[in-house]
Formats: structure tokens, sequence, C-alpha cells
């Protein structure tokens, strides 16, 4: 049978005509819950992810020609050779992954661990497993179109949170992920959306402080470090307040921080009031995520400064957001999670909250067979109208951090299965709604 031009013409608009459709009848669905994906997956939902992404939802994966180990001890030496009288290279800490070289049932086990080191370690110290894929069925998305699975399962998490009426749906989540191994953004929700900044307007006041000191402006003193690891450790007003007037005053930073382009939304009004409530400071979750990226690639002061100082400068910051808080200020990215005690686990962040807005952002290193990976997270949870929230603001400050940790755990496990590191936390959870989004169903569409 011959088709003509005219035919396989009308046919492809045709099918454009109802992928339009499809698109505009689906996306209703999330009405209520506006995102913004950074990249829109047409028609196949592999052709933008990264590469490291796409194996894992190919059969034939490399990953079938390794195997897979993670340290049990809390300390095991790896030696130059299999038994103890053999020198030790190496202490490896608990949850190190390995990739063994020797086959199973062996005593000493010969295996490579990260920057190709090669050594023996004792069998019984380790656990042997099997990286495996999270839920994919070739073809478009369910209901509508997502930067990544992990996107995917956060909006369907969040639309039973809402169903289930365990968060109202005034309390308006927003969110950027970045994998910092590959660049790939994997999870963008309304990353843009001004919001309340709370305390994590000291990181872009702690940039500023950074970017005067490094152009001549600000002498570094014993002082000026204290307020510094106060204002960012502590989260403490009255040492803020200080930076802020030493910068010379809210309005010079604005400009300032405008003048880098990293910040789109960042609107910074007013000091700390005594009671900590600050109502007029906005920023967006895309703008933290951007000074975060900046800071870990070692970049935070920007191309008119030196390697030398960007990288000083970078340090720095990182070692403030490194910082251990007050026992009683809990992140919401890793306290009170599953990996919570998971000491291979690292983190640097900065939370915020005032009534009406719960937020944190920050970096997260974790360990895997390939090495260290680390990625950033963003998540702002907002009641615009703040004065709706009854009863004390703390409880609804716990009810929302709950589910921003349960969001952490599937990023987590995300970021973990890309890799694949060995990991139950946040698996089941990230499994069960990456499987309610992705799951091919009929879908209908009039014309």
């Amino acid at each position: 049978m011959i088709i003509s031009p005219r035919t396989k013409e009308k046919s492809t608009f045709n099918r454009f005509l109802l992928y339009l459709s499809l698109l505009f009848s689906v996306t209703s669905l999330y009405a209520k819950e506006e995102f913004s994906p950074a990249k829109l997956l047409l028609p196949s939902v592999l052709q933008n992810f990264s590469p490291v992404e796409q194996s894992k939802y190919k059969s034939g994966s490399s990953r079938k020609n390794n195997r897979y180990a993670v340290v049990t001890a809390s300390a095991l030496n790896i030696r130059s050779g299999p038994g103890t009288e053999n020198p030790v290279l190496k202490v490896l800490p608990e949850g190190t992954h390995l990739l063994t070289l020797s086959p199973p049932h062996n005593k000493w086990q010969k295996v490579r661990i990260p920057h190709d080191i090669q050594g023996w370690v004792a069998q019984k110290y380790i656990k042997f497993y099997v990286p495996r894929d999270l839920p994919y069925h070739a073809g478009k998305f369910n209901s509508t179109f997502f930067t990544s699975p992990l996107e995917a399962s956060i909006l369907h998490y969040m639309k039973d949170v809402y169903s289930h009426k365990q968060l109202k749906r005034e309390d308006i989540l927003s969110v950027v992920i970045q994998d910092l191994a590959s660049g790939a953004l994997v999870a963008s929700i309304r990353p843009r959306l001004g919001v309340k900044s709370a305390s994590t307007i000291k990181v872009p006041i702690l940039h500023a402080y950074m970017l005067q000191r490094f152009r001549g402006d600000i002498t570094e003193s014993l002082k000026f470090k204290k307020l510094l690891e106060e204002m960012i450790r502590f989260s403490s007003n009255p040492s803020t307040n200080a930076v802020i007037k030493l910068l010379g005053g809210t309005e010079t930073i604005q400009q300032l921080l405008n003048k880098t382009k990293i910040y789109k939304e960042l609107s910074l009004i007013e000091s700390i009031p005594e009671d900590g409530r600050t109502y007029l400071n906005k920023i967006s979750a895309a703008d933290l995520n951007k000074i975060f990226v900046k800071i870990w690639f070692q970049r935070a002061l920007g191309s008119e400064y030196s390697q030398q100082n960007n990288m000083a400068a970078s340090k720095e910051m990182l070692f403030l957001l490194g910082l251990p808080s007050q026992s009683w200020l809990k992140d919401r990215i890793k306290a009170k999670t599953c990996f919570s005690s998971n000491k291979s686990v690292k983190l640097w962040d900065k939370t915020g909250f005032v009534k009406g807005v719960n937020g944190n952002a920050g970096i997260v290193e974790i360990a895997t067979p390939h090495g260290r990976k680390a990625y950033s997270i963003v998540m702002f949870m907002e009641r615009e109208n703040y004065q709706s929230i009854k009863g004390d603001a703390a409880q609804w400050f716990e009810r929302v951090s709950l589910h921003m940790r349960r969001i952490s755990e599937m990023t987590y496990a995300f970021i973990s299965n890309r890799y694949e590191s060995y990991n139950v936390c946040g698996r089941s959870l990230l499994t069960r709604y990456a499987k309610l989004a992705l799951a091919p169903r009929p879908l209908q569409a009039s014309l």
C-alpha cells in the first residue's frame, strides 16, 4: 500500500492535534498543583534525561557485569592481600560501597572502591546487593509531563496529601532538586514562586558579605567571623541584623546581589524584627538552589573575582553551612528521616521558618559505588495567608515538616538508585508514587 505525502502530512497533523488535546486535558488534573518542569519530556520520556538516567531504564545495563557490596561493620580494613597478615591499605567506614572482583563464596573478597583502589576485605563484614530499577513504562507518562520520575512521584504524593486532608491545598509546595554530578535538574515544581524567605535569607546575606570582603570593602576580623557563625549556625537574628548594618543596610545588599544575576525573586526589604516574624523578605527555590550550586562548585563570587578568591569564599560559606546547629533546631532534609542515622550522608544547609512558611535549602552528599555524589534540594511549603492558620503555628510547622521529610526521603532514594547505591530508605514511597505516575492508562480526549 502506497501512502501519499499528503496523507502522511494529514496523519502527522492529526497526531499533533491529539497530543495537544491530551496535554491540555490531563494538565487540568493539576490545576491546583501548578508546576513548572525544567524540561518537558516529549514524546519519549528518555530523550531529555541525562545519560546516567537513561541507563537506569534500559535493559542490558552495565550493572549486570558488576557485583555490588556495602560495608556493614563500623570500620573495615581493606588489605593488600587475602588474610590478616597483609598490610592495611585503608580503613573503610560503614556504608562504603564496593565492586567485588572475586566469587561470592570466598572468605576474602577482592574489591574495588572509588578512586580505583583495589584490595581485599573479609566477606563476613560486607553485604552483597543487586541494584534495582525504578518502575518504568515505555512511552509517555500517565497524566502529564514531568522532569523525572522523582518529580512525578512528588506531585502524586502531594495530590494524595491534599486528598486525605493532611494539608490544606493552600499549603503550596515549591521545590528544586538538582543532581550535581550530572547537572541534571530532576525536580522543578514552582521554582520561581516568590515566597516568604524567613531565615533562608541569611544565605544571600552571607553571600553579600563575601562579595564585599573579597573586593576589599570589609577587613576580616574575629568579631565578624563570630557574627557570621551565629547568623548561619544558630540562626541568630541580632547577629544577622548586625551583619546587615555592617554591609550598609538592606537596600545596599539588594543592589549588590542584583548585580550577580543569580537572584531573580530575592527581595530584601527589612531587617529581622525582634520577635523574628519577618514577612516582607522574599526568595524563590530557584534563587537558593543557584547560590548553593555556585558555592558547591566554588564559584560563589563570580567571574569578576579570581579563582583563588572564589575558592576561598565558597569553602568558607560551605564550612558555615555544614556546622551543627542547636539541638532543638531540626532540619527538614536529613533530621528525623529514615537516613538520619547514616553517617556517610553529609549535609550543608540552612533552614527557615515563620508562621506561614517552612523552608530548607541544602546540599546532600552520599556514598555510591562510583564515588561520592551530591545533589541540591530546596523546599518551601508556604501558606500565603498565614493568618488562616488556626492555633499554634508550631503544630502547622510539624505537619508541614513531616511531608517535607518524606519528599527528602524520596529524593534520597532516587539519587541512591541513580548511582546504584545500596538503600531501602524512601524507596517504597518513591516506588509507590512513581508507579501511580508512570503506569500506562487509557487517556480519553475529544478533538
